[in-house]
């Protein structure tokens, strides 16, 4: 079995109240997974409203090469 390097991507789901805390809260946990000083790709990120009127979302990250 090969031990080289492949890319991998992240799929994150947040909620909060608006799109600016959606996206500061995901980057957050992508950084934590990647490095704090990872250069990231957002692949996609999708959003809807919930039954409590807050945004749901989930995001897909992928670090720069």
């Amino acid at each position: 079995m090969s031990t080289r390097g492949f890319p991998l991507t992240l799929r994150v789901t947040v909620s909060e109240a608006t799109p600016d805390e959606i996206r500061s809260k995901a980057v957050a946990q992508a950084l934590s997974f990647f490095g704090l000083d990872a250069e990231l790709d957002v692949i996609s990120a999708e959003a809807e409203l919930d039954v409590e009127g807050r945004y749901c979302a989930t995001v897909v990250f992928r670090k720069v090469a």
